[in-house]
């Protein structure tokens, strides 16, 4: 099931972004990985709409990248536009200091 999330981005706009199922597949590779323990929480909580804090974003965002160069260098197929898409957004988040709000589509 996909998770959507969005921070608020202005008094009225929100930014929003999807983990979709095709991604969840890909990010389930490093679950319960010690180099990767902000995605597996993520992983684990999914189900429960967490809020995800500014600082916990950018954790997140920083194991995006790290995960993309790990599955880069092992010359494996994975959804490069989807993690793309949500390292831009938990990006998005920290810098604007906002809270991310989820829920299961």
């Amino acid at each position: 099931m996909a998770l959507n999330m969005y921070f608020k981005n202005g008094i009225i706009r929100k930014t929003r972004c999807q983990i979709p199922d095709e991604l969840l597949t890909t990010l389930y590779q490093v679950h319960n990985n010690a180099n990767f323990p902000q995605l597996t929480w993520l992983i684990d909580n999914l189900y429960e709409n967490p809020q995800i804090q500014p600082d916990v974003a950018k954790s997140l965002a920083d194991e995006v990248v790290v995960f993309e160069r790990l599955i880069l260098s092992l010359h494996l197929p994975f959804p490069m536009v989807p993690l793309q898409k949500l390292h831009t957004f938990f990006t998005g988040a920290v810098t604007s200091r906002q809270l991310i709000h989820t829920s299961n589509a």
